[in-house]
C-alpha cells in the first residue's frame, strides 16, 4: 500500500472492491489502535508527552508540514526535547490482538492482527459473497460515516440530521486530499531530472486552478462551520438572558402578590371564576376550595377562607375561616380575639348582598396558635347559603365573596375596661 493510501484509507477510491474492503475492516479496529490522522490502525505507534498516540510517520509528516504542536490538544511537540517515544506496548498489542475475517460470516475461519489483516483481505476467497449484504449505507460513508440501516427512512432522517457532522468530515477529508496531493506534487518535483519546457501550459494551468478551488471550497466550509458555532453561541446567551428576565418577572410578580395580600388590612375579595365547575367538583369528590392566605394587618395574623358543600347538609354552602401559621406568630398574643365577616356580594344590588358577621371565641381551637400548618380546626357558617339560591348571586360563572377580619387590641381593651371601672 503506497504512502498515500496509508494516510487517505478512509477517503473514496476508485475501486467499488476496495471500498467495500475498507468498509468492513474498519468495523474490527478497536479505537484505542486507531491513528487520529489518518484513522487506520497505527502503524509504528509514537507516544507524545501529552499522552497521545499517532502512527511514525503521520506525525512526523503532520510536524513537518502543518504544525510543531499534537494534532489532539495543540500541545507543543519538540522530538529534540524527547516528547516523543517509540510506544512497543501498544505495537505488541496490536501484533498479539487476533480478530476474525470481516468475512467471516461467509465462511471464512482466519484470525489475524489488524496489521496482517489487509493483505489477507485483498486475497480472501469469501470475499466474492460479501456482496450480498442488503444494507444502506449513509452516502457519506466515503468521508468517514460509517451508519447502516435496514429502511431508506432511516437513512433520510439520519441525512437530515447529521448534515453538520457529515459537512465536517468533507471538510478534513478534503484537507487531507489536498496533503496528500501537495506531497506527490513535491515528490515528483524532487525526482524529476529535467524536461523540456512544454509546449502548453493548458492542462498545468487547470490543474492549478481545480486545486485553488478546492482550497477556497475547504476556506468557505470552514467559514461556514465557524459563523455556524457563532451563532448557536448567540442564540445560547440570548436564551439564557431571557430566562432570567422571566425568573426575575415571576419573583416580582409573586412579591408583589404577597405584599399586596399582606397590606390588604384584613378585607380579602375571593372571585371565584368557573364556579360551576367548582360546585360540581365539590358535590362530586367532597373537594375544598381554598382562598389565598392574607394578613389581618400588616405584621398581623394569616388566615384563610374555605368554602365547600356542608357536611351537615348537603343543599347548603358552607363558609368558614382558618388560622395560618406565618413569621409573625412569635410577636402576637393568642387565642386569636377579633371579629369575622363573611359577604356574599350580590352583582347588581349590593342590598341583596348576604352579611354575616361573628366574633371569635378564644377557648376553641380554631382560635389557637397554628402548628406547622394551618390550623385544622375552623370557625364560620356551615349552612351558609342555600345551593338553590347561589344561581342570584353569580354573574359570568364567577361568584365573589368579601372576607373581613379584625383583631382586637388587647391593650386598649384592657385600658378601656380599666377606665370603666374608675368610672363605677
Amino acid at each position: 500500500m503506497s504512502e498515500i493510501h496509508k494516510e487517505l484509507r478512509h477517503a473514496p477510491e476508485e475501486n467499488p472492491e476496495n471500498q467495500k474492503i475498507d468498509e468492513i475492516s474498519s468495523r474490527i479496529l478497536e479505537s484505542r489502535f486507531e491513528c487520529p490522522i489518518c484513522l487506520s490502525c497505527m502503524r509504528d505507534p509514537i507516544l507524545t508527552s501529552c499522552g497521545h498516540r499517532f502512527c511514525s510517520k503521520c506525525l512526523h509528516k503532520w510536524l513537518e508540514e502543518k504544525s510543531n504542536s499534537c494534532p489532539v490538544d495543540s500541545t507543543p511537540l519538540k522530538p529534540e526535547n524527547g516528547d516523543l517515544f517509540l510506544d512497543r506496548y501498544t505495537k505488541r498489542e496490536i501484533s498479539q490482538y487476533k480478530t476474525k475475517c470481516p468475512y467471516h460470516q461467509f465462511g471464512c475461519d482466519v484470525e489475524l492482527s489488524p496489521i496482517d489483516m489487509d493483505s489477507h483481505i485483498n486475497d480472501c476467497e469469501f470475499k466474492k459473497n460479501a456482496s450480498r449484504d442488503d444494507k444502506i449505507y449513509c452516502d457519506f460513508k466515503y468521508v468517514g460515516c460509517t451508519e447502516a440501516f435496514e429502511e431508506r427512512e432511516d437513512l433520510q432522517r439520519h441525512l437530515e440530521v447529521n448534515h453538520n457532522i457529515h459537512l465536517m468530515m468533507m471538510g478534513k477529508t478534503m484537507e487531507q486530499m489536498i496533503i496528500s496531493q501537495s506531497e506527490v506534487n513535491k515528490n515528483a518535483r524532487d525526482s524529476k531530472l529535467w524536461d523540456p519546457p512544454p509546449k502548453n501550459n493548458r492542462e498545468q494551468l487547470q490543474t492549478e486552478k481545480s486545486q485553488s478551488n478546492v482550497e477556497q471550497l475547504l476556506k468557505d466550509l470552514y467559514e461556514r462551520i465557524v459563523v455556524l458555532e457563532q451563532q448557536n453561541r448567540e442564540q445560547s446567551i440570548i436564551i439564557s438572558n431571557q430566562k432570567t428576565t422571566i425568573m426575575s418577572i415571576q419573583n416580582s410578580l409573586t412579591h408583589f402578590g404577597d405584599e399586596s395580600l399582606r397590606n390588604c388590612n384584613g378585607i380579602y375579595i375571593w372571585r371565584i371564576d368557573g364556579f360551576t365547575q367548582k360546585i360540581t367538583e365539590m358535590m362530586a369528590e367532597s373537594m375544598m376550595l381554598y382562598s389565598d392566605e392574607f394578613y389581618t394587618h400588616k405584621n398581623g395574623y394569616k388566615v384563610c377562607g374555605r368554602m365547600n358543600i356542608s357536611k351537615k347538609n348537603i343543599d347548603f354552602l358552607s363558609i368558614v375561616l382558618h388560622l395560618v401559621p406565618s413569621e409573625n406568630d412569635d410577636a402576637l398574643d393568642w387565642p386569636f380575639i377579633g371579629v369575622i365577616s363573611f359577604i356574599l356580594v350580590h352583582p347588581e344590588d349590593s342590598d341583596k348582598s348576604i352579611r354575616e358577621r361573628t366574633y371569635s371565641v378564644p377557648n376553641l381551637e380554631a382560635f389557637k396558635r397554628p402548628g406547622a400548618e394551618r390550623n385544622r380546626r375552623s370557625f364560620g357558617y356551615t349552612e351558609f347559603i342555600s345551593l338553590d339560591e347561589l344561581p342570584n348571586f353569580t354573574r359570568n360563572d364567577r361568584l365573589i365573596f368579601r372576607i373581613e377580619v379584625k383583631a382586637s387590641d388587647r391593650f386598649e381593651s384592657s385600658h378601656l375596661n380599666e377606665q370603666e371601672n374608675c368610672l363605677g
